[in-house]
């Protein structure tokens, strides 16, 4: 019984792997990274940020108080 389990996932996989167009085919293919760092700026290429998430992240930042000086930046004029 369990062998004809794995046979009919075999018979899927096949299938569902003629289906696939070249360009999918690739896409499903493993990717190694360096670093942390490459894996990320990869992401972000292929996943964009939605729209409705930026202007929240927008509207959160700029109601945020802005830092206060220190009081010798304000004495010495920096």
């Amino acid at each position: 019984m369990n062998g004809d389990y794995s046979k009919l996932r075999q018979e899927q996989r096949g299938e569902h792997e003629q289906r696939l167009t070249p360009q999918e085919q690739t896409a499903t293919e493993s990717r190694e990274f360096k670093t942390v760092e490459e894996l990320l700026r990869y992401d972000s290429e292929e996943n964009p940020l939605p729209a409705e998430v930026g202007e929240r992240l927008s509207s959160s930042i700029g109601s945020e108080a802005k830092p206060v000086q220190p009081w010798y930046k304000n004495l010495l004029g920096g």
